[in-house]
């Protein structure tokens, strides 16, 4: 048996050792070299990263500036790069539609990065829906509702009334209250309601138990008729004609109010019309049915100036007479007739401005005229014009001793003075500063 060297296996198993280790520090080198080039190949083909700051959408209105809000990038090697982002943008911002932002950046090695922000410069105003006619409406249990019209504009789009969506639930067949809604969108999807009240009822109005605890004492309407063109006194405290809806002045402004009770079908009116059209002032008629229907030409040329024309009742009683349980459908049609007429003749609802016949009222009559959706409309200035040989001068200065903020004239058209004086008098009012308005635009 041949002898072993244990010495030298022990040498020969250290160098094998050694061997082994040089071998692996050798391979582990290459390895890394090749991740190390792996990862600079990686790095030179990826894209810088852009983020955007605040919304990657935003919306303008028309003319609105666009504050750019920023960005941030930064390389593959995690490098700041935000100062060499270049921004650009197509905004027009006053034209309506979509643009970009466009932001684009490259890194060192050649890397483009391109990122977008959309905005919208868009129309946000609303469009707009006007109801012509009452926005509450009573009509008989099976009476047909009729449409007293509407219409919609945008500032964008113009009229855009054949655009109205409209949402009619009223069943007439039954007693209840119910909502017609109208409902219009822009091109920019800008959307708008409107709603009409219609209550079915089983009669336009019932005489209430309340009614008898208020004053039905007739009284007849006064002026204070101060010469001096301060605003007056009047029959009654303008506070208390207000729980009522009733006014017998405007508000202390320089405004006059003009107003005609008809008095007789033979008049002057016809040339008063004219004389306010000449001037461009609208007055108020309260007229009875009669004189309407045998003047149906006159008051469609009135309405279509422009003029209003108020309710003055069918027979021209004194309604405080009628202001009781007994009468009250006597009552409601003298203003219900009177109303029907109107609308016959015209087309279009009447105006809601009603003045009691005789100047005789009471707080009961006041009341349920107003429960008829009415104003009552008294007066602050007049005098006894109702004669047939009042002259111009005579006419003219008592106009002109009683004009006042806010007054609300009362005239008949009767004599052929008041007439005659009209054209001085608005030319008057005019130097004056005053200008004239209709009492239906008093509210206050």
């Amino acid at each position: 048996m041949r002898y072993i060297n244990k010495k030298n296996v022990l040498i020969g198993i250290t160098l094998l050792i050694v061997i082994l280790f040089v071998v692996f520090i050798i391979n582990n080198k290459n390895d890394t070299k090749v991740n190390i080039k792996n990862e600079s190949i990686v790095k030179k083909n990826t894209k810088p990263i852009i983020t955007i700051i605040g919304e990657n959408i935003i919306e303008l209105e028309k003319g609105e500036e666009y504050i750019e809000k920023g960005s941030k990038a930064t390389d593959s090697d995690g490098n700041d790069i935000t100062n060499d982002i270049k921004i650009t943008n197509n905004i027009n911002i006053n034209k309506y539609g979509e643009y970009k932002v466009i932001y684009e950046v490259s890194d060192k090695y050649g890397n483009k990065a391109i990122k977008l922000r959309k905005v919208i410069v868009k129309d946000k105003i609303l469009p707009e829906i006007k109801l012509k006619g009452r926005v509450v409406i009573d009509i008989l249990l099976g009476e047909d509702y009729t449409e007293e019209g509407y219409s919609a504009i945008d500032n964008i789009d113009g009229d855009i009334t054949d655009k109205v969506v409209i949402d009619n639930k009223v069943d007439n067949k039954k007693i209840g209250n119910y909502k017609i809604t109208y409902k219009v969108s822009d091109t920019s999807g800008n959307t708008v309601t409107r709603i009409r009240n219609i209550n079915v009822v089983n009669k336009l109005l019932e005489y209430k138990s309340e009614y008898d605890k208020i004053d039905n004492t007739i009284n007849g309407w006064w002026s204070g008729n101060k010469f001096d063109n301060k605003r007056p006194d009047g029959a009654a405290n303008i506070d208390d004609l207000k729980k009522y809806n009733a006014y017998f002045m405007g508000p202390d402004e320089k405004k006059i109010y003009l107003t005609y009770d008809e008095g007789a079908n033979d008049t002057y009116l016809p040339q008063i019309v004219d004389v306010l059209n000449k001037y461009n002032v609208k007055a108020t008629f309260f007229l009875c049915r009669n004189y309407m229907n045998m003047n149906k030409n006159l008051i469609r040329k009135m309405v279509e100036s422009g003029h209003s024309i108020g309710n003055h009742t069918y027979h021209h009683y004194s309604m405080p007479t009628l202001a009781n349980k007994k009468d009250f459908d006597s009552f409601i049609y003298e203003i219900k007739s009177t109303e029907t007429t109107y609308e016959e003749i015209t087309g279009k609802k009447m105006d809601k401005v009603y003045r009691e016949p005789k100047g005789e009222w009471s707080y009961r009559s006041l009341a349920i005229i107003k429960d008829l959706g009415y104003k009552t409309f008294f007066y602050s200035a007049d005098y006894l014009d109702f004669k047939s040989d009042v002259s111009k001068s005579y006419a003219l200065d008592k106009m002109m001793k009683r004009y006042h903020n806010g007054a609300i004239y009362l005239f008949h058209p009767k004599n052929k003075g008041n007439y005659e004086a009209l054209s001085e008098f608005i030319e008057n009012m005019k130097k004056l500063g005053y200008t004239f308005d209709l009492v239906k635009n008093i509210d206050y």
